[in-house]
C-alpha cells in the first residue's frame, strides 16, 4: 500500500512498499522495450508487474502511454483516471491542499505527477476544458517548479477559457520563462485586457527571445520542417515555431487585431533590423 511521508514542513513524498523494489529490474526491461519500439514486449512487461503490484503508478503510466499512442484513448485515460485515484488515497488527512508539496525532486513523486499530467491532457484532448485546468492548477500546486512544463498547457487552457486576467498572473508567476506559451500567452493576455503599451513591450521581448515563432503565426501555409525529430524540440528553431501554432495559433487567429498588432510590430522590429546594418 502507498503512503506519503512528510520530508520538511509541507512537503512530501511517496513510499512504496518492499515489492516496489523488487520489481525495479522487470519495470526497466519494459521501459526499455518500450523505449525501442517493442511496444507489445513493454505491454506485456508491464502488464505483469501490475499482476504482482496493482497499484504500481510507474508501470500503469507506462500501459496508459502504450495504450495511447495505439489511439486506444478510452482505455488510456482510465488507466490514468485509476492510477490517481491510487495516489490520492495515499494522502492523509492532515496534507494541506494548496500549501503541501509533491516536489519533483523526489524520485519517488515522479509516478504520481506524471499519472496526473497524463489525465490531465487527457481531459483536454477531450474537450473537458475546466476539468483539465483544474488538474494542471493541481500540478502546479503540487510542484510549483513544474519541472514538466504543465504551465503551457495550463496557460493555454485559461487563453480558451478567455481567462485572460488569470492567463497573465499564471505567466507572471515564472517571469524568467522561455517557454513560447509563457512568452507569447503573456503579450496576448495583455493584449486582450486592453493593456496595449504593456502587451507591445511583452510581445517585443517574446520576439528577441524567439523570432520564428512570430514569423510561423503570420504564415498562411503552415509545414512542419523536414528537420524536426518526434524525440525533441529545437528552442528557438523552426520546429518550435510550427509546434506553438500548432497548439496556440488558434488564440491568435480568433483576433484580426492581434494578429494585426503582431504584424505591424513584427514589421517595426524588420526595419528597425534593415536600417541598423547600413550604419
Amino acid at each position: 500500500m502507498l503512503k506519503l511521508s512528510r520530508v520538511a514542513p509541507h512537503e512530501w513524498k511517496f513510499v512504496y512498499p518492499d515489492i516496489h523494489n523488487d520489481l525495479r529490474p522487470q519495470f526497466h526491461s519494459g521501459c526499455e522495450s518500450y523505449e525501442e519500439g517493442d511496444l507489445d514486449e513493454a505491454e506485456r512487461i508491464f502488464r505483469v508487474v501490475l499482476t504482482q503490484m496493482p497499484d504500481h503508478l510507474d508501470a500503469i503510466h507506462h500501459l496508459a502511454l502504450i495504450l495511447s499512442e495505439r489511439s486506444l484513448t478510452d482505455q488510456a485515460h482510465d488507466l490514468w483516471n485509476q492510477s490517481v485515484r491510487i495516489g490520492r488515497k495515499a494522502f492523509p488527512q492532515n496534507f494541506e491542499p494548496g500549501r503541501d508539496r509533491l516536489e519533483w525532486a523526489w524520485l519517488e513523486n515522479r509516478p504520481f505527477l506524471r499519472c496526473l499530467h497524463g489525465l490531465a491532457l487527457t481531459r483536454y484532448e477531450a474537450g473537458e476544458i475546466e476539468e483539465a485546468l483544474r488538474l494542471f492548477q493541481e500540478l502546479l500546486s503540487l510542484n510549483p517548479n513544474d519541472n514538466q512544463g504543465v504551465r503551457a498547457m495550463a496557460q493555454n487552457t485559461l487563453l480558451k477559457l478567455y481567462r485572460f486576467g488569470d492567463a497573465l498572473e499564471l505567466a507572471d508567476q515564472y517571469p524568467n520563462d522561455m517557454m513560447p506559451e509563457t512568452l507569447y500567452g503573456r503579450a496576448l493576455a495583455l493584449f486582450r485586457l486592453g493593456r496595449r503599451q504593456e502587451a507591445t513591450v511583452a510581445l517585443r521581448e517574446a520576439i528577441e527571445y524567439l523570432p520564428l515563432i512570430g514569423k510561423e503565426l503570420l504564415k498562411t501555409n503552415h509545414r512542419l520542417p523536414k528537420t524536426a525529430r518526434p524525440d525533441r524540440v529545437t528552442v528557438g528553431g523552426a520546429d518550435e515555431a510550427y509546434y506553438y501554432w500548432e497548439e496556440s495559433g488558434q488564440f491568435w487567429e480568433e483576433d484580426t487585431e492581434a494578429l494585426a498588432w503582431l504584424r505591424e510590430i513584427m514589421k517595426q522590429i524588420s526595419g528597425k533590423s534593415q536600417r541598423s546594418k547600413y550604419r
